[in-house]
């Protein structure tokens, strides 16, 4: 069950880290010109920084948990702000699926926290 977590945690934040690397190759540094600048370098950070937290699930967990909490409670109070209040997101969908993956993250990292503090690496 550990892996199966870690695989479904890591496969999401692959898939957010390639989504903001396009974005950074396809579209010039900082491609998001409509957010303000903040915003802008958050959002491009991702592509580096959802990686960093895969590599540390697999080889420091503990840290890679931290991460990835980090990363996902910030991402989703970032978007709810970009789209509540700043109004620069027209489709919640995107919103709605992060938060979802937020609740999966929050209960399966506590879990894998109780379980298995350990530094080790999956094997």
């Amino acid at each position: 069950m550990e892996r199966i977590c870690i695989a479904i945690i890591s496969l999401c934040l692959i898939i957010g880290g390639v989504t903001h690397i396009f974005d950074n190759l396809h579209f010039g540094f900082l491609p998001y010109k409509f957010a303000p600048t903040w915003v802008n370098l958050y959002w491009s950070s991702l592509g580096i920084i959802d990686f960093l937290a895969v590599y540390l699930l697999l080889k420091r967990r503990k840290h890679g948990i931290t991460l990835t909490l980090l990363i996902m409670i910030s991402d989703v109070v970032i978007n709810s702000a970009a789209y509540y209040s700043m109004q620069i997101i027209n489709d919640p969908v995107a919103l709605q699926l992060q938060t979802l993956f937020l609740g999966f993250c929050l209960g399966a990292c506590m879990w894998l926290w109780k379980n298995n503090c350990s530094n080790s690496p999956i094997t």
